[in-house]
């Protein structure tokens, strides 16, 4: 998980050219590193789970950044960008293919991890309130007071 995450951030400080030639590269890492990273919000202990947590926004962070940079560069605002990072004509079919890959890809870990957090969730409240995951035999309604029955 380290090496990927490492590979991210330094291609960040690559020059525009060599960026454009390791796209591909970049793509697969995160792919790879999200990957891990759902593993780890899954199955991880509460430190794993924290440092994960911690490294995730540093390349939230470190995204925001170049998003600015590249904006103040092109004289574009984020929206635009945006706009033009979503426009399939932008890149070549190789390209496109990646990005869309990868973005399905990161879609599904998301849920799967917030499926995996509201299975947890539902665990633990069962735990504490002592429910074993029996359903409580339902109760029968009383009819109104003033029901007039046939």
């Amino acid at each position: 998980m380290d090496d990927e995450f490492n590979r991210i951030m330094e291609f960040f400080d690559l020059p525009a050219e060599e960026k454009e030639g390791r796209l591909q590269e970049v793509f697969e890492d995160s792919v790879e590193y999200f990957e891990r990273f759902k593993h780890v919000m899954i199955s991880g202990t509460t430190e794993e789970k924290r440092e994960a947590v911690k490294k995730v926004m540093m390349l939230k962070k470190k995204i925001e950044d170049e998003t600015k940079r590249v904006c103040e560069k092109t004289g574009m605002t984020p929206e635009q960008l945006a706009a033009y990072s979503n426009n399939p004509k932008n890149f070549s079919d190789e390209q496109w293919h990646t990005i869309e890959g990868a973005k399905k890809k990161l879609e599904e870990d998301v849920e799967e991890i917030k499926d995996a957090v509201k299975a947890k969730n539902k665990e633990k409240r069962a735990a504490a309130t002592g429910d074993k995951g029996k359903e409580e035999p339902k109760k029968k309604k009383k009819p109104p007071k003033n029901w007039i029955q046939s």
